[in-house]
């Protein structure tokens, strides 16, 4: 019977999307019926949508609060945005910290093997350090873990880690930076600028097959290895088949749970969040891995994020 008691809080930021999720058969077939209205106009009927709230900042503070863990998001929105945030965190422990702004939009569309999103970042591309107030910097100076995330969105990104890193001591720095393949070799630069105030950069099979090719490094099952040894920071890969841990001299690797996904988007912050609890609760990197990967599938199953007891649930049937 595992026991997990993570000590403090987590401040997460910066952004929030409110998400479209398309489900589509294939693209081929989307694009196909998209070119025989082309000319004609019409409606496209039969694709199964949902819109929820996103973001990847606010995506690993619901999962967290979900979890039981005490979390501050800071993020930007209207009105509109607020009414949904506000809903959405009634009944969790999780103060929200909500700047005036327009929201991101993501249209994501689902196939059985991928997603790919079209995104307005919106407030995103340029939330800065110059948005909080002196009582937001307080806050984030007591939190036990920051996450930062969306790198990739935010012009505004390298001015967040340096300032809020660097003001933090003694709490757990992740980053998670979406997807880079349009500014690779700027993350690139910045990794090596940064490398000291960073402890963690979680990042996807994508994203690490970004890098890899970036630094002329082969991809293969030790890519968390190889990378943190080329930055000198701890990386947390999380794959469809595996996730690992490594400092760069040391590599733990755990397979993931096979599940019938019914979902994909989202399940990479499902997946921090939990990795975030298990390193305030001081958990052994393969236990840390083996709780956040059956955290995040039980959500691709059941398309909703899990509370402690449905994670604990499917570890303890190993």
């Amino acid at each position: 019977m595992w026991t997990i008691k993570p000590h403090g809080y987590v401040v997460s930021l910066p952004d929030f999307y409110i998400d479209r999720i398309v489900k589509i058969e294939s693209f081929d077939k989307l694009s196909d019926v998209i070119k025989s209205k082309l000319y004609s106009g019409g409606s496209i009927r039969g694709i199964e949508q949902r819109e929820i709230k996103g973001g990847n900042a606010t995506n690993i503070a619901y999962a967290l609060s979900m979890l039981g863990m005490r979390c501050v998001l800071i993020t930007a929105a209207d009105e509109y945005g607020k009414g949904i945030l506000e809903n959405t965190f009634a009944n969790l422990d999780a103060k929200l910290i909500i700047k005036n702004g327009k929201q991101g939009y993501t249209t994501s569309f689902e196939t059985k093997q991928t997603n790919i999103m079209i995104s307005d970042s919106g407030i995103n591309e340029k939330f800065s350090t110059s948005m909080l107030s002196d009582e937001d910097l307080s806050i984030i100076k007591g939190a036990n873990a920051i996450a930062i995330t969306n790198w990739a969105s935010n012009i505004c990104a390298n001015e967040l880690i340096e300032d809020i890193f660097s003001i933090s001591n003694g709490s757990l720095h992740f980053l998670d930076p979406a997807d880079i393949s349009e500014r690779k070799d700027e993350f690139v630069l910045m990794l090596k600028r940064y490398s000291d105030l960073i402890d963690v950069l979680s990042i996807n099979e994508n994203e690490g097959a970004i890098l890899a090719k970036s630094l002329g490094i082969e991809i293969d099952k030790h890519l968390a290895l190889k990378i943190a040894k080329e930055f000198n920071i701890r990386v947390d890969l999380h794959t469809q088949t595996y996730s690992a841990s490594s400092n760069g001299s040391y590599e733990e690797i755990v397979d993931t749970f096979k599940v019938d996904a019914k979902i994909f988007t989202g399940a990479g912050d499902v997946w921090d969040a939990a990795d975030i609890l298990a390193y305030l609760a001081d958990l052994e990197a393969s236990k840390r891995l083996l709780f956040a990967n059956a955290a995040a599938a039980y959500y691709v199953q059941n398309v909703k994020v899990p509370k402690m007891d449905d994670v604990l649930n499917i570890i303890e049937v190993l």
